[in-house]
Parts: structure tokens; C-alpha cells; sequence
């Protein structure tokens, strides 16, 4: 998977601001890592080069944190997946780890699934702009969407 990662931090720890210290400038494959531990890597690189004054206030409350999406695309970053706070820098447990696996596998299919909807909306549009009709259209989109889904996609 193909993540893209920005770095954040904030003033005020229990009631947070949250503003952006640093942005990836592109996105990095991360063979078998799950989005949380690659956000906690980056996190803890970050932290050993900068080594800034407080990762957490008084109370354990994270000072920094990394925001983690998906990308396949360079300029394509979908919603946030995970988020890393600097209070949270251990490993988890395996079991744990199992739980953010799962999550990620969940969220990866939606996000493959919204851009092949898009594809298909794309592909579905451009056909018919062609001349092809939207009936014909709509039964060779099936069983992918079901006809009023096609037709709604071609705005018919």
C-alpha cells in the first residue's frame, strides 16, 4: 500500500489546534506495515531528527501527531486512515496489530471501490456523450451497479 503522511502539532495539547509542521511531498510504499505503524515510524523519525522540546504535556496528552492516507496516485490523498499521536508510539500488541491490519484491508477495498466507481462514471458518461444508449449502458455496467445506479451516473 502507498501511503502519503502529514505531520501536525499544536500549542495546547487538551484542547488542540491542530496545524501542519510538515507534508510528504510525495508518496512512500510500505511493504506489510499497517497505516498506524507507518505513522508511528514516521512519527519517530521525525521526532529523533527534530527533537523538539515536548511530544506531550503534563497530563500525557500529544503534543505532535501524523495524519496517514491512502495513495496510489502521486496527487490523489483520500481521507484520513489513521491517526498517530505522539503519546502513542509503542508497538502494539500483535492482537492489536491484527485489528489495525483488518481495518486497513477494510478501508483499502472502500477507497478501491469509490475509485472504480469514478472509472466507471467516467467510462459511463464518455459512452453515452458518444451517442451509445443509456439502457445499453446501464446492462453492460451490471452486475457492477444496478441500473438506476448506472443511469444516475450518467446523469439520465
Amino acid at each position: 500500500m502507498r501511503f502519503h503522511h502529514t505531520i501536525e502539532a499544536t500549542d495546547n495539547a487538551e484542547d488542540p489546534t491542530w496545524y501542519v509542521l510538515r507534508a510528504a511531498e510525495g508518496t512512500e510504499e510500505s511493504e506489510g506495515a499497517t497505516s498506524a505503524q507507518y505513522g508511528r515510524d514516521v512519527l519517530e523519525n521525525w521526532i529523533a531528527d527534530e527533537q523538539p522540546d515536548q511530544i506531550t504535556d503534563e497530563y500525557g496528552n500529544p503534543h505532535l501527531r501524523v495524519v496517514v492516507r491512502f495513495s496510489d496516485e502521486p496527487d490523489e490523498h483520500d481521507e484520513r486512515i489513521a491517526i498517530v499521536g505522539s503519546d502513542d508510539l509503542d508497538t502494539p500488541l500483535p492482537e492489536l496489530g491484527a485489528v489495525d491490519a483488518a481495518r486497513d484491508a477494510k478501508l483499502y477495498a472502500k477507497y478501491l471501490d469509490r475509485r472504480a466507481d469514478d472509472q466507471l462514471e467516467d467510462a459511463l458518461t464518455a459512452a453515452r456523450e458518444a451517442g451509445h444508449g443509456s439502457n445499453d449502458l446501464a446492462r453492460r455496467a451490471a452486475p457492477a451497479v444496478s441500473r438506476p445506479i448506472a443511469l444516475r451516473m450518467m446523469s439520465v
